[in-house]
This record gives structure tokens, C-alpha cells and sequence, in this order.
């Protein structure tokens, strides 16, 4: 049997499978810093934009709790600053309302729309995503029949239960779901080991280190157009 013969949903990672993440955040980050520089200058004075960048991440290992909700890490993180260097507690809430404006400000891959549009026609689409980008606010929920973060399901990728809600979300069986991602290890592997069909999104062709393999890889998203509606 055809091996996506049974879908019934496409699913996406988001960031550096829609469009690319590094990119995306250092210029939220920068707009953070500068942000800081002009209103905060203590905390600028004593961080450099690597340091606070350093930061952020300490913080992160020393508070795996927030290691699936990325927004209130970063709020947690500002917090900190703003009490170290002497501010009010509001300077999280404001820093992290402005790094979410800039950090939703995406360049999707070119081929990214038409591909949705077309598959649009045939499956219901979904994104199950560890970041925070707010697809609202970007302008394109309406492309989405679904959207899950880990934030919203208490889990990350790869954890099995994060891909179980969202299945439950789309009320479908495991066998009915695609889900294409580019990281090895959280996007195929963890939708694999839940029972879903798996697409590895590889536009560097990178070569594939795991004893699990996908089921197909791409290495654009046009070609997700030959895979699934043969």
C-alpha cells in the first residue's frame, strides 16, 4: 500500500520548517536589547547582547520546569534582570510584549504558502510547534485547522504527549496524520514513536544519524506536493 495513502492531515513544525528560526529571533533579541538600552540602560551597562543571551539560557537550565512554555521563560528571565538591576517587575511584561511583535515578524520559505494552499484542498492542516510564534498575529491562522504549542499541552516535543494532543485536537486516528519537521530527534522521532507518519524537512541535506528513519524526506516544501497527492 501507498505509504500516505491515509492521510488525512498534514501537520508542521514551524520554526526552520516554515521558515527559518535563527534569523527570526536575533532580531526580536536585538530589538530587546535596544529596547533596553533606551528605556533600561542599567541592564544594558551590565550585559552585553551576548551576555544576555548567555543569561537567558543559564536561566532556562536552571529552571526546566519552563522548558515548555518558551514565553514565560523569558518573562521569568526579564524579571530577573529588571529586579537585579533595580526595576520594577513591569519591565518584563513590556520587554516581552516587544521581543513577541519582532519575534512574529517571519520570512516564510518561498514556497511555503503556495504548498499549505494546495494541500488546503485535500487535508486538514495543522501545527504543532515548542515555540511561541502566534500565527495570528503573523496573519496566517486562517491556512490552519489547528494549532498546539507546548505551552498549550503542557509538554514538549518529543514527548508523546504533546502529538497525542494534538490528535485528540483533530479527532483522528495516528495512522491519518503526517507530521513534517526538520529536526531529527523531536520532529521525526517524536512523531514516529507516536504512531505518526513522519516527513523530515532537510534543505542543508544533511545527512540522517538516527537508527529510526523517517518516511520520506524533502528537501523543499513544494515536493510535499509529489508525496501526498499521488
Amino acid at each position: 500500500m501507498y505509504i500516505f495513502s491515509n492521510i488525512r492531515c498534514v501537520t508542521f513544525d514551524l520554526d526552520d520548517t516554515l521558515w527559518p528560526c535563527e534569523p527570526t529571533i536575533t532580531n526580536a533579541e536585538k530589538a530587546l536589547y535596544s529596547w533596553l538600552q533606551n528605556f533600561y540602560p542599567r541592564v544594558a551597562q551590565r550585559y552585553s547582547f551576548e551576555e544576555l543571551r548567555q543569561h537567558r539560557i543559564e536561566f532556562g537550565v536552571r529552571h526546566p520546569e519552563l522548558s515548555h512554555n518558551v514565553t514565560e521563560l523569558r518573562r521569568q528571565s526579564l524579571a530577573e534582570l529588571a529586579k537585579e538591576c533595580g526595576y520594577t517587575h513591569d519591565m518584563a511584561d513590556k520587554g516581552l510584549s516587544l521581543f513577541r511583535k519582532v519575534r512574529n515578524e517571519v520570512k516564510f520559505f518561498a514556497d511555503a504558502f503556495s504548498t499549505i494552499d494546495q494541500l488546503n484542498n485535500h487535508f486538514k492542516i495543522g501545527a504543532v510547534t515548542n515555540g511561541n510564534a502566534d500565527l495570528q498575529a503573523i496573519g496566517v491562522s486562517h491556512k490552519f485547522d489547528f494549532v498546539v504549542t507546548a505551552e498549550e499541552a503542557g509538554a514538549a516535543k518529543p514527548s508523546k504527549k504533546i502529538f497525542k494532543y494534538a490528535q485528540n485536537k483533530v479527532c483522528l486516528g495516528s495512522h491519518e496524520i503526517v507530521y513534517v519537521g526538520d529536526a531529527p530527534n523531536i520532529d521525526v522521532i517524536g512523531a514516529r514513536q507516536s504512531g505518526w507518519r513522519a516527513i523530515w524537512f532537510n534543505p542543508n541535506h544533511t545527512k540522517w544519524e538516527e537508527e529510526q528513519k523517517p518516511d520520506a524526506e524533502i528537501s523543499s516544501l513544494s515536493q510535499l506536493l509529489d508525496l501526498l497527492l499521488k
